[in-house]
């Protein structure tokens, strides 16, 4: 178990900028991200077991010169069976989030106390969004194969559908992150959270996307190019999965001082920051 420095900062020390924040965090806090990535990738198991199987699978069959239909039927089961191993893995995420809003605001953690408080406080809601973002995954990835393998001769149909299917899981993605990064901050109902997540994705959506393409889009799109590069994204996700996390969880934080905290939560506004920040950044609206 990795815990904080005790040291006790002035105002001063404190970083002035989110960037700084990040900075300070990831190099002095490494130890801590690594364990709680560590802890985060046994909930992934079940999921890196579906797509070791049905991609072994699927590549057989496509090496054997198996009918179009054998191979997408194989990928229909194996997105089907990805559901609930992506619910699982949300499930590690509410402990990732306990560990990265402590760690964004200077509190002093302890990674895998942390990581199960949050376990045991949130694993309930991080597992319904983790059961809606499994379902968005498997609609573009079952969409998109089919398109691919029964649309090639109408490329344009082929293009647009690939493309709303891919624009709707960035979306279910992103707005996932949101979502958990309020459970560990306010008592909202599952519907209410969910609402603000929607909001705050959608008025945010260049950086909210760019943040998903980042973390984990990079390390979907390892699994996805080729086998050979799968492990790379299994090394990734193994030992860094958690400082996306953490940057997430900063640039959550940030939304929710503009929209939440300044009006309902004063004492959460710029934590973690030297406080005359906000006398010098403009706020959003």
């Amino acid at each position: 178990m990795k815990k904080a420095p005790e040291t006790d900062f002035s105002t001063t020390q404190l970083p002035h900028t989110r960037w700084e924040l990040l900075i300070d965090v990831a190099l002095h806090q490494t130890g801590s991200l690594i364990s709680a990535s560590l802890l985060l990738s046994l909930f992934a198991l079940p999921l890196l077991c579906d797509y070791l199987i049905f991609s072994t699978f699927a590549g057989t069959a496509y090496a054997n010169a198996s009918p179009m239909n054998s191979i997408f039927a194989l990928c229909f089961y194996g997105a089907l069976i990805a559901i609930p191993c992506i619910g699982i893995l949300f499930v590690g995420y509410a402990g990732a989030y306990e560990v990265g809003q402590r760690l964004s605001f200077l509190d002093g953690v302890l990674s895998s106390v942390s990581f199960f408080y949050g376990l045991k406080k949130n694993w309930r809601s991080a597992l319904g969004i983790g059961f809606i973002v499994g379902m968005s995954f498997a609609f573009a990835l079952v969409g998109s194969l089919y398109l691919l393998f029964f649309y090639q001769a109408s490329p344009i149909v082929m293009g647009i559908g690939i493309g709303l299917l891919l624009f709707q899981f960035l979306l279910v993605g992103s707005l996932s992150h949101y979502f958990l990064a309020q459970e560990g901050l306010y008592q909202n109902s599952f519907g209410a959270t969910l609402k603000n997540a929607f909001l705050f994705t959608l008025m945010k959506m260049p950086c909210s996307f760019g943040l998903f393409i980042l973390s984990p889009g990079i390390v979907i799109f390892l699994f996805a190019f080729s086998n050979i590069t799968a492990y790379v994204g299994m090394g990734l996700f193994l030992f860094f999965s958690s400082f996306g996390v953490l940057i997430w969880s900063i640039y959550a934080h940030k939304v929710f001082d503009s929209y939440i905290n300044a009006e309902h939560y004063p004492g959460l506004v710029n934590k973690g920051l030297y406080p005359k920040e906000d006398e010098s950044c403009p706020k959003s609206h």
